[in-house]
């Protein structure tokens, strides 16, 4: 109800956790991260504290001009048995943080109903390329250190990109977008995968597309170096009727 409610998504170990074969995944995650829209942040902190959930702290992102953040803010709430990290973003999607990422090993989410994976070949054969510009840039480089070191305990292998062209099709310097046939979509009621449109994404998240290119040197080269990027396509319907524009 939650994640309907507020077009909130789940990220982060517990929807790697849900996406991987059980055989892979010996480990079980430590936290729930909810990523919500800045528009919904009140409507989750109501829906949280009707169940029991209170707020312990709330972090405010400081702006770094060598970095684009997509995170407002991180509230952690608890019930004294658990606790929940609710990730803001400062944007009108709530996964904008997720393509903000150190690797591809956690650009994952889970809706109400449906399960996104962004480099899915990668993913299932337990690899991961990173997304160097929050390790060069961000403000904790050593959390982003000690996240990938966690992953590559369990048995996560870091590639370079060009190992992977001809098995997966993928560049790093290329961009993508959730609408990409290379993204897994699976609904989770039957447990199919889906075909995604921008009209379907729009009734999951709100949004029409989001568009994203991995930080790090250009694919072949060690200069220039390229800083992580992502585009947010939104509906701007409301903005052409309020300017007296008539279509279809």
């Amino acid at each position: 109800m939650i994640l309907r409610s507020c077009d909130a998504v789940v990220s982060s170990s517990c929807a790697l956790h849900l996406l991987l074969p059980a055989n892979d995944t010996a480990w079980y995650p430590s936290d729930l991260d909810i990523y919500v829209s800045c528009h919904f942040m009140t409507c989750i902190t109501v829906l949280l504290e009707r169940e029991g959930y209170w707020i312990v702290h709330q972090h405010f992102v400081n702006p770094n001009p060598y970095i684009s953040s997509s995170i407002h803010s991180v509230i952690l709430f608890s019930n004294m048995h658990c606790s929940i990290d609710v990730v803001v973003s400062n944007t009108a999607a709530a996964i904008s943080p997720i393509f903000e990422f150190h690797s591809t090993t956690v650009m994952n989410f889970f809706t109400s109903d449906t399960i996104f994976c962004a480099y899915l070949t990668l993913t299932l054969h337990l690899m991961s390329m990173v997304n160097a510009e929050p390790i060069y840039f961000g403000p904790s480089e050593c959390k982003a250190m000690a996240t990938l070191q966690k992953y590559s305990g369990h048995g996560w292998q870091l590639v370079v990109c060009q190992e992977v062209h001809e098995s997966t099709g993928l560049c790093r310097s290329m961009p993508q977008s959730i609408v990409d046939h290379s993204c897994l979509w699976i609904n989770i009621a039957n447990v199919q995968c889906v075909a995604v449109t921008p009209r379907d994404v729009f009734e999951r998240l709100g949004i029409i597309n989001l568009i994203w290119l991995l930080g790090g040197y250009v694919c072949g080269a060690w200069d220039p170096f390229m800083c992580g990027q992502s585009f947010l396509i939104e509906d701007n319907s409301l903005d052409l009727l309020g300017g007296g524009f008539i279509g279809s």
